[in-house]
């Protein structure tokens, strides 16, 4: 399992370089979207434990920091689903230079590899959603 995280990481980290090499900042542009796409699959995990296991699971840690509530929702939802997978990625990936082993062990797809795991985890987070408002 591991050895397909590096091998989706390696696809990311070259074909982002391709596309903005120019840019300088593609550590940035790589982390970001990876991050937020497994967030989304954490968060997926949480919606089909919530409906097969407790209807009471919370989906996200509630914070209370401000008065306003949209505020405090878009923290915890940052808090939850996106800053601890910012976090693993940067100590698994860019931490002293990993990226470089990582990617000359793994080679380039093309952005293929990269592009199949962002569309899987957005159907498998959007397929159920469309069929339960379609048909329940």
């Amino acid at each position: 399992m591991l050895r397909l995280y590096y091998k989706i990481w390696a696809d990311a980290i070259i074909s982002t370089r391709e596309k903005r090499a120019e840019a300088g900042n593609w550590k940035g542009f790589t982390i970001v979207p990876l991050s937020l796409v497994m967030g989304l699959n954490l968060f997926t995990f949480f919606i089909w434990m919530k409906k097969l296991v407790n209807h009471y699971l919370p989906l996200v840690f509630k914070v209370s920091i401000f008065n306003a509530r949209l505020l405090n929702d878009f923290v915890s939802v940052v808090l939850t689903l996106f800053i601890p997978f910012v976090i693993l990625n940067y100590l698994l990936i860019f931490a002293n230079n990993q990226y470089e082993t990582i990617t000359s062990e793994f080679g380039s797809r093309g952005g293929k590899l990269y592009q199949k795991y962002v569309l899987i985890s957005f159907g498998v987070f959007a397929i159920p959603l469309i069929i339960q408002t379609l048909f329940f």
